[in-house]
Formats: C-alpha cells, structure tokens, sequence
C-alpha cells in the first residue's frame, strides 16, 4: 500500500538521439503480455516495465482499460501505483487510482490519500485538464470528468473544444444538469466555422428537455430551462453583409475601444468575432449565383459607437449592390433589425450603429 505520491513530475531529460538499447515502445496489450510474462511480483514487474519500455498516456490508459473492463481491479491498481513511483505525476492517474480503489473496495482512508495527492497536484493547462478529462471519461469516471472539465471553464471558457468534450461526456454521464451546463456553453461560446450545426443540436435538446418537464408535470423547470436556453442563445450585436457573385468583400468593424475585426485579426480581446467570411475568388465554383456572406457577431457587446465598412476587392457582384443587415439583441423578444442596401465601388461604404449602455438591474 502507497502512503505517499509524487507531486511533481520528474523534469524532463535533454532530447539526445537514443542510443541501441533505448527502451522499446509498447502497444496496450504487449504492455500487459509482458507484465504476464515477466519475473518478480507484479508490482517488481510494472516498476521493471516502466524503466525499460516507452509507453505514452493512451497506451497507458489503453492498457489500464483493458485490465478495467476485465473487472482487474486490483491489477489496474498495481499498475497505476508503479506508474506513479516511477515518476508519471498527473492529475488523470489519481483519479484512476481512487476509482480503481474504490471498484476493489479499498478502504476510504486509502481512497482519500490519493484523492488528497491529486488536489495538491495543481494544474492550471486547459489542454492538459481536457486530455485528463476525455481519459477519464473511457473509464466512465464521469464526475471527475466533468469536475475537470467545469474548472477548465472556470479558466478559459473561449474553447470550442472544452464544449463539445463536455456535451459529449454530459450525454454519455446522463447527467441533466451537464447536460444543459455543456449546451448552453456552446451557444455561448462555440463560433467556428460550423458553428450553426452544434448551435441547432444545442437547442433541439434543450427544447426536447424542456418539454419533458412540461410532459412530467415539473412545468417550473421546464420555464427555467427555456430562461437558461433564451440566455445562451443571446446575441447583443450582430453586423452581415450579403451579395450575389464570385467576388471578395470585406467586413471591416472597430469597436468602441478601437479594436478592429476583420479578416486580418477574427477575434477582439472582447470576444467580438468575424464567424463567417466568404470572400475571395473562386474558378469555376459556380459563386456567381449563390449568395455569399460576411458575419460580425458580439455576444456581449461593449456599449459605445460600432463603426464599420464594407469593402470591394475584386470580382463581380450581381447589380453592384450589397446587402447590410444590423441586429441588436438577436435572438430575444428585444430583437431589432434595420437593413441597408448599399452601393459598392473604389471606395469603402463606411456605416455604424449604437449599443446602449444596459439598464441597472
């Protein structure tokens, strides 16, 4: 029985060519043949393992599930447990162990060691909690996994990634808190360039949750939901522009800071961005007919003065005329609109619109 873990891990040694008997690479599954195979306890062979052979996390993990699935407990402990005395500190191999632990029906205090060991591992690396987080959840440790996941929220909720892992999770958990958590985080934060797919997923669910609860006659939730759904999904400012044929138009906006979007520079340190940009030429793509699109979006808008102009840079636009369209509060009973048809030529068509400061609450 381990008493105490490594906090940190071993510092990293300079990258040299390998010499002839540089330890060997195994899959998950010569990784536990050899373990069968091999001399000593299994605890002496895991810790001889790992000194002579390079195994990656995945084919760590990898290994660890195989002994999972197969209800090895104990196996999987011993293996983790030599994992760590061999150095390999990270978050993911803690929580591992305490799960593991608690399947063998280890007792709690050994249980809380590790636990203890893996909150004084600190890790601020959003990828890093990501990587721990989808690990975890082939082990269907989904509270750790979605614990992990609410932090790296905490840090930086500007990643598409951390999203989708987490509607993913949520579902798998069947967790219905996660479940709504994860989408509306999506419809907050998730703009890239398939944005409007995951954005109608997000709200078919949450509508089909809410009417659930209408259906189970738990109606106050069901509006709490919809209030949850209709906040997500707000836009405070929206800016397109649209035009027929093959031709490159530019949405140029500067915000009330200064701040430009535009295809130079698609996100403001304000989270404005430039969501969807269609311009450039294209041979034999059949643009002429199709209508194209530039798209300005800011979630939470600073309030002050947006100016921004539209640009022609080569090509040719159906009757020279582009389509500007303004909304405000997009996608909430306060939405408003005002469209502009515009003129395109040498010079830029420069427009602007106001965002009022909100009123107290």
């Amino acid at each position: 029985m381990l008493c105490r873990y490594p906090q940190q891990p071993p510092a990293q040694a300079e990258n040299k060519t390998p010499p002839e008997n540089a330890p060997r690479s195994l899959s998950a599954r010569q990784i536990l043949k050899a373990i069968q195979t091999g001399q000593g306890s299994v605890s002496e062979r895991w810790e001889a393992l790992f000194a002579e052979a390079v195994i990656s996390d995945s084919q760590l993990a990898s290994a660890i599930q195989l002994l999972h699935e197969e209800q090895k407990y104990g196996e999987a402990i011993e293996c983790l447990e030599a994992a760590l005395r061999s150095g390999r500190a990270a978050p993911w191999l803690y929580d591992l162990l305490a799960l593991e632990m608690k399947l063998a029906g280890r007792s709690a205090d050994e249980i809380g060691r590790v636990l203890q060991s893996r909150l004084d591992f600190g890790v601020n690396d959003v990828s890093q909690m990501l990587l721990n987080a989808a690990l975890l959840s082939r082990f269907e440790a989904w509270d750790a996994s979605l614990t992990l996941l609410r932090d790296a929220a905490q840090l930086n909720p500007d990643s598409p990634e951390l999203w989708l892992l987490a509607r993913s999770v949520a579902d798998k958990s069947g967790q219905q808190d996660s479940r709504v958590w994860s989408r509306c985080g999506i419809l907050r934060y998730v703009w890239t360039d398939n944005y409007q797919r995951q954005h109608d997923e997000a709200v078919k669910v949450l509508r089909e949750m809410a009417e659930a609860l209408d259906r189970a006659g738990k109606s106050p939730d069901a509006e709490a939901l919809r209030s949850q759904l209709q906040e997500a999904q707000r836009v405070d400012l929206q800016i397109q522009v649209k035009w027929v044929g093959n031709a490159d138009l530019d949405l140029i906006v500067v915000d009330p800071n200064g701040e430009e979007c535009s295809f130079r520079r698609r996100r403001t340190s304000t989270l404005g961005r430039l969501v969807r940009e269609d311009g450039g030429i294209q041979q034999g793509s059949g643009k002429g007919s199709e209508t194209r699109l530039e798209q300005f979006i800011q979630p939470v808008a600073v309030p002050g003065k947006y100016e921004f102009s539209v640009r022609f840079v080569v090509g040719k636009v159906g009757s020279g005329t582009a389509v500007v369209e303004v909304i405000h509060n997009a996608r909430t009973p306060e939405e408003t609109r005002e469209t502009k048809t515009i003129q395109l030529g040498q010079e830029d068509v420069r427009l602007s619109t106001t965002v009022p400061t909100k009123p107290q609450q």
